[in-house]
């Protein structure tokens, strides 16, 4: 199957505004705490919000379009969750609670965002 450009750049798209959010969302939090506090507290955020809205986007039908899939769900999603930075967490500090807290809130929600998706798509019919 040839890779479509329009759809590479729509990913670009998605993944440039997930990154530039992911970077606000940290310069915030180092605005709240000092290092490694605000790191961990810009993860929690980034990643249980990134997760509710893969989740979300994964059920909700506007999303379901080759194009809003690729803009939102691979470039947006992708870029915004920062699970690379969660395993760099872990090899420098430790896989305390709070990681495993991150692990499985970020598990809860997905199921959230996902059935909030179907629900309201439920509705639109």
């Amino acid at each position: 199957m040839p890779i479509k450009a329009k759809l590479l750049g729509y990913v670009f798209l998605g993944g440039v505004l997930g990154t530039m959010l992911r970077y606000l969302i940290f310069e915030a939090s180092a605005q709240l705490a000092d290092y490694p506090v605000y790191e961990l507290i810009a993860l929690f955020i980034v990643n249980l919000a990134g997760t509710f809205f893969l989740g979300f986007t994964a059920r909700y039908p506007y999303f379901q379009s080759e194009v809003c899939r690729n803009l939102w769900g691979v470039g947006f999603a992708g870029a915004f969750t920062t699970m690379s930075a969660l395993t760099l967490w872990i090899n420098t500090h430790t896989l305390g609670i709070e990681v495993v807290a991150m692990f499985a809130g970020g598990f809860a929600m997905y199921w959230i965002g996902f059935e909030t998706g179907r629900k309201l798509a439920k509705r639109q019919r």
